[in-house]
């Protein structure tokens, strides 16, 4: 009986390891290791003379080469996990389930799956009359896919809120759900982590950091931080938000290359 069950766990063990990861739409092929790095399943879900749509899996760490589409335009939404995009000259950027991109003809880019996660994405191309859908340029080095990303404009408060202490369990229970959210769904929240005073727990420190200021002003629109804000109004007593500025801007950046 119990050789029975380990042999059942060794082979649930193996299918888990070998079955493809889940798609939303059934996979047609898997893309040429010419022009793409690691597995990466596409599906062409339409395509006329003018336009295609196209489904890909990029399993993770999988990612397409440098290419461009000439004279046409290409939406890049993304259905699950977590991918990065990088246009030539620009910092490469990270994405999750619901980022949408518009790539502007004729520039150069690649995108992918991140090291520690499938990401599965739909893309709506041009095709511009007369023109090939992609040209494949070279592939994406090593030091480009593993380069952390950095944010040079970012946002760093931290917020200083003191809850009246009849409201304290519902409040952290209020902070927590929009913090998780807030690093979750949004690619510009690098960081939100919330402190509470050893002296006084009714003293909440939190540490936000914001990878621009159009992710900060996102931030306030979302529907989460609109439910923390709603309804903890009149549970703070006092709540402070001074901007803050790191006095070493170079070293701050090691904490993203450890986090790699």
């Amino acid at each position: 009986m119990h050789m029975k069950r380990l042999s059942f766990f060794l082979l649930a063990t193996l299918l888990a390891i070998v079955a493809p990861a889940q798609t939303i739409f059934p996979t047609q092929f898997k893309a040429p290791a010419e022009f793409n790095t690691g597995n990466v399943h596409i599906s062409v879900l339409s395509r006329s003379e003018r336009q295609m749509t196209t489904n890909f899996l990029f399993e993770r760490g999988s990612h397409n080469s440098w290419h461009y589409h000439p004279n046409a335009t290409q939406v890049l939404m993304v259905l699950s996990g977590e991918a990065y995009y990088q246009e030539e000259g620009k910092p490469k950027q990270l994405l999750r389930k619901g980022d949408v991109v518009t790539t502007a003809p004729n520039v150069r880019h690649w995108n992918g799956a991140t090291p520690s996660s499938d990401c599965e994405c739909m893309t709506v191309s041009e095709i511009a009359p007369n023109e090939q859908h992609a040209v494949q340029l070279r592939k994406v080095t090593d030091e480009e896919f593993t380069t952390p990303i950095t944010y040079e404009n970012m946002i760093v408060r931290l917020a200083e809120i003191e809850v009246y202490p009849q409201y304290l369990t519902e409040y952290l229970a209020f902070a927590n759900e929009v913090d998780r959210l807030s690093v979750e769904r949004e690619p510009g929240v690098v960081c939100l982590y919330p402190m509470q005073s050893a002296e006084d727990s009714t003293h909440i420190r939190i540490l936000e950091i914001y990878a621009s200021e159009e992710a900060y002003q996102q931030h306030l629109k979302t529907e989460h931080f609109q439910k923390y804000k709603q309804g903890t109004l009149h549970m703070v007593k006092d709540l402070k938000l001074p901007t803050m500025k790191p006095l070493d801007p170079e070293t701050m950046k090691l904490i993203f290359k450890k986090q790699r």
